[in-house]
């Protein structure tokens, strides 16, 4: 038996049957053979590079940015966090040795200088050794958030193709209509995916810029060229990107179908004022209507295995309340798999308001998407907050990630299934099974009181247990498909 959504069909039938409110913490857990099981769930923290927001903090010592990220991990490790979701390309330019855009200014300093590293092999290794994902995350648009202080390196694209470039107020982006900045992003993240092990590809909420006051888009000439089949530019906009997410999408498929591609939108798809489709919000920013982004159409056509919705609002906020937008997000993702995207930068901050003062206000929020069937997780922005920890928010955040989890199944099957753990035998206070070699992991069950927790997930076929008790033993595959547990043991 392998498993995938069992977690998910047993919460939803708890919430046909029950209540929900905002308060309420996790629902009964799964069952296997009257082993109440833990629920899967992405657990992601944003690593954000651009003006060095949460690391490089340091541009001048390779070894002083190793031990940084390293602080991090570890950090991440404690509170059971299981993804990093790391800025790899803030403005097209690049973490990695890329023969397509330069090394980014955040790392020396200098855009295009060498770091004397592979930056992104490291993470990725780095990563990896603890049991964690690795979500490399790129901005699809943007090169420069100041067009005026834009220095690019000799070999920046921008110096060879100007053209495929405009300015909105002091950025600098990508024209989302041309084919060749299409193909281009295609061919930057065929090269990341053809170079390195990543778990995902990971797209934030900058398509088309944020509306600004008084400034215009200039592409009523790109309209005019590749626009005729429209009736007006929004629609041409909205096709454009779409044109892009799905080019994106395919060459996963093709070249690395293991890989999750993911994205994060701004909160709002569109109010109900303006859709009957949108959400109960009165957001003056829609993704629809002002970035031209249709995630909702990218969800119902398949393009991306999971979105990550910043639903960065309280539970009391009016125009985008977490509660509704939660619903909403969990009802309107068709078959792609949701995880709630929570600001938890702003706790601690006074300028956010009295309830971001209130660390209660973060449990409220992941116990509250937890109940949710269709909600399979969450990504915490930003890396900083475990750093700083205002208002002792990591105290509230080890009860919301007390055990352990796994990420549940997303994507496509591109691994064979594992199957049960065999010849489960006990020596004193180790454990042994038969090994199936590679590509499969192994997750150790801690039982007590017929409830399972996570001791550990090993890659080998022993383990020396801790202390005493029953365990059960099962394996899991590179799609973190599961099979059913072992029976169980009792370590004396």
């Amino acid at each position: 038996m392998i498993v995938r959504n069992i977690a998910g069909l047993l919460v939803c039938l708890l919430a046909l049957c029950s209540c929900k409110d905002a308060s309420s913490e996790n629902p009964p857990q799964p069952e296997i053979d009257g082993i109440s099981m833990p629920r899967k769930e992405m657990r992601g923290v944003w690593v954000a590079t651009v003006d060095r927001m949460d690391w490089p903090r340091n541009t001048a010592s390779a070894e002083v940015q190793k031990q940084e990220f390293i602080e991090y991990l570890d950090l991440f490790e404690q509170y059971n966090v299981n993804a990093v979701v790391m800025q790899v390309r803030p403005m097209a330019d690049a973490f990695y040795d890329s023969p397509l855009e330069p090394w980014s200014q955040y790392i020396t300093g200098t855009q295009g200088k060498n770091p004397g590293y592979d930056v992104l092999q490291f993470m990725i290794e780095e990563t990896h050794k603890r049991g964690m994902e690795f979500h490399a995350w790129l901005n699809p648009y943007r090169i420069s958030n100041n067009v005026n202080t834009f220095r690019p390196a000799a070999d920046h694209i921008y110096n060879k193709h100007p053209e495929w470039t405009m300015t909105y107020g002091n950025l600098l982006i990508f024209r989302p209509a041309l084919p060749e900045v299409r193909q281009f992003l295609v061919n930057v993240i065929d090269d990341l995916i053809t170079k390195y092990d990543v778990d995902g590809i990971h797209f934030d909420d900058y398509f088309y810029p944020y509306p600004a006051s008084g400034v215009e888009l200039d592409d009523q000439q790109d309209f005019m060229e590749y626009g005729k089949e429209f009736d007006n530019i929004e629609d041409f906009r909205r096709d454009n990107v779409n044109k892009a997410i799905e080019a994106v999408h395919n060459l996963i498929v093709e070249k690395r179908p293991d890989v999750v591609f993911s994205i994060s939108p701004y909160g709002v798809w569109r109010n109900k004022a303006d859709d009957p489709d949108g959400s109960d919000s009165s957001s003056s920013i829609t993704n629809y209507d002002d970035l031209y982004a249709d995630i909702r159409l990218w969800c119902e056509k398949g393009w991306i295995d999971m979105v990550v919705p910043q639903l960065y609002a309280s539970t009391e906020n009016i125009a985008m309340n977490f509660i509704k937008m939660t619903d909403w997000w969990a009802n309107n993702s068709f078959d792609c798999p949701v995880v709630i995207g929570h600001g938890v930068y702003k706790f601690g901050n006074p300028a956010e308001g009295e309830i971001f003062m209130d660390p209660v206000q973060l449990e409220t929020q992941f116990f509250y998407a937890r109940r949710e069937a269709n909600v399979d997780g969450s990504f915490i922005f930003n890396a900083s907050v475990f750093k700083n920890n205002k208002i002792g928010i990591l105290d509230n955040l080890g009860k919301v990630y007390a055990d352990k989890a796994l990420i549940p199944f997303m994507g496509r099957e591109t691994a064979p299934e594992p199957k049960p753990v065999g010849n489960l035998a006990a020596s004193g206070k180790s454990l042994s099974w038969e090994s199936q070699g590679e590509g499969i992991r192994y997750v150790v069950y801690k039982i007590n009181d017929k409830e399972a927790k996570i001791a550990d997930v090993v890659d080998t076929n022993s383990y020396v247990c801790v202390e005493p008790g029953d365990y059960a033993v099962s394996a899991l595959n590179d799609d973190n498909a599961e099979s059913n547990i072992s029976s169980v043991l009792t370590i004396k």
